[in-house]
């Protein structure tokens, strides 16, 4: 086995995970669609796996999803040939670290308001580069190296993971605060930023709005779409939180690359309510 610190053969400079998800789906002119996984447990994780989606988004921001099932999930997913996702809590140095070292394929990261800060995430997400191997477009960073787990969510050896994680790690930041609509240009020309995902809730709720009615407001709509000419006009992925195919196509259509389409949550609940409604008319 080669040292990690050697250049690969130059069959490895083929893009992987979710980066070559991304790339292909532009090629072909259509949308990179996935689900958000709010519960734990790894054969929940599986099962979204399977019905089809680009990516399964695991949500420890919001979801009730600890650390041990993070590592289950991401696992699970990765062996259905699924991108796995995790929107990690905070931008803080040990959680991007934990989260890669899982196997993660990206990282999404809320609140993100300042392009210091978008610098930041990206350092903690990449490994050092040797003094040899660096070039002038090449993004040096701080991440520990060490996973054992990683290098199987992308196929890879070890040495392989290691010398190529730098270019296949995605990195998504969510433009949800005034302040980080404010500064989206400057975030999107951030090197190693490679998305912008508008949270629509949160940028309603920020902006002095309810936050459930921000596809009623004009001004919200408008914000959105700042967001998504930002992302374009520095070459940069834009994505989309989304509840149903209807909003996926719109959005697409409008010129988003990477959206959801809901959630386990948003399914069960979804399902029931709808089910139930049904029966009403027996107990009346």
């Amino acid at each position: 086995m080669s040292s990690s610190l050697e250049p690969l053969p130059s069959n490895t400079e083929t893009s992987l995970g979710l980066r070559k998800v991304m790339s292909d789906a532009r090629k072909l002119h259509r949308p990179v669609v996935g689900s958000w996984l709010m519960f734990p447990g790894a054969s929940l994780a599986r099962m979204m796996a399977q019905m089809g989606y680009d990516f399964v988004l695991v949500d420890c921001e919001h979801g009730n999803i600890a650390d041990a099932d993070m590592h289950a999930s991401v696992g699970a997913i990765a062996a259905q040939g699924v991108s796995p996702i995790v929107r990690i809590p905070a931008p803080e140095n040990w959680i991007v670290k934990r989260t890669l070292d899982t196997g993660a394929h990206g990282i999404l990261c809320p609140m993100m308001s300042t392009a210091e800060e978008a610098r930041r995430l990206v350092s903690y997400a990449k490994f050092p580069i040797p003094h040899a191997q660096k070039t002038p477009d090449s993004i040096s960073g701080i991440r520990g190296v060490g996973s054992p787990f990683a290098p199987a969510a992308f196929s890879q050896a070890m040495d392989e993971y290691i010398a190529t994680a730098n270019r296949n790690t995605f990195i998504a930041v969510q433009i949800e605060t005034v302040e980080g609509l404010e500064n989206c240009e400057d975030i999107a020309k951030v090197d190693g930023i490679d998305m912008l995902f508008v949270g629509p809730n949160d940028l309603c709720s920020f902006m002095g709005y309810p936050a459930l009615e921000h596809s009623k407001i004009p001004e919200v709509q408008a914000a959105i779409e700042r967001v998504l000419r930002a992302s374009k006009a520095a070459g940069k992925y834009a994505g989309m939180f989304c509840t149903s195919a209807e909003q996926v196509q719109a959005r697409f259509e409008q010129g988003f690359d990477f959206m959801n389409l809901g959630a386990d949550v948003v399914a069960l609940a979804m399902w029931n309510s709808n089910e139930l409604e049904k029966l009403k008319h027996i107990r009346t």
